[in-house]
């Protein structure tokens, strides 16, 4: 069997316990996966989001940078009316 008929074949209830094994470092039994097993995981679990196009925002490893630039720019404008105090 070649990765795309793994995929293929994934339920969406084999995608959520491989996602949660992930994110545990071990499998639902308990048995701690192995470094091969999480890199395997994390390729399988890409393949599966982008074939069945799981909205960026619930993919694995999404990170929202809307608020962080938002932030930054706040930051930025608040830096710039600060006075600077002599002692």
């Amino acid at each position: 069997m070649n990765i795309e008929d793994l995929i293929a074949s994934m339920t969406p209830e084999i995608y959520q316990n491989m996602r949660d094994a992930l994110a545990l470092g071990k499998w639902g039994d308990g048995r701690l996966m192995t470094e091969e097993q999480r890199a395997n995981s994390v390729e399988a679990i890409i393949l599966y989001e982008h074939k069945n196009n799981v909205p960026e925002e619930e993919r694995l490893g999404y990170v929202d940078t809307t608020n962080h630039r938002k932030k930054k720019a706040e930051k930025a404008s608040d830096d710039d009316a600060q006075p600077l105090n002599f002692v």
